[in-house]
């Protein structure tokens, strides 16, 4: 599989509608078990049945976006709102797409909401959302 990069981008050169380059991954048994342990969750119902925990999916498609993306120093990630629309099963194949759709700056006020869609090797849709962040005033802009 060729992955495709793109350089990070900054906020600043960011505009609504702008476009990540789609990430593709895969949840594999040991990145699931990596993902239970990491959030404590010691419930068998996923490797029993052999599905995925949803926001292990969120976690990676997140992590494939931030992998892009530059934001400044104390930046916060502020809120999410995430609706799981499918089952997804270990092994399963996604590939997720990231696009700005609201930049707000008001005076010292700047927020950045990111959407995030997620589809499985079948084009059928598994996550759906977006996530937000709040973003100081960059050195430059507190000075004019």
């Amino acid at each position: 599989m060729v992955k495709m990069t793109q350089q990070k981008i900054v906020y600043e050169q960011m505009s609504v509608g702008y476009e990540f380059v789609p990430s593709n991954f895969r949840l594999d048994a040991e990145k699931m078990k990596a993902f239970l342990n990491a959030v404590d969750d010691n419930n068998r119902i996923y490797e029993d049945n052999k599905i995925v925990p949803p926001m292990a999916i969120a976690a990676l498609a997140m992590a494939e976006m931030a992998l892009s993306l530059s934001l400044p120093l104390g930046a916060i990630h502020v809120t999410q709102n995430l609706e799981f629309l499918q089952v997804a099963r270990i092994g399963d194949q996604f590939t997720s797409h990231a696009s700005v759709s609201r930049k707000l700056e008001r005076d010292k006020f700047h927020m950045l909401t990111i959407s995030i869609n997620v589809q499985n090797q079948h084009h059928v849709n598994i996550l759906s959302g977006e996530t937000s962040f709040i973003l100081p005033l960059a050195a430059t802009e507190e000075k004019q």
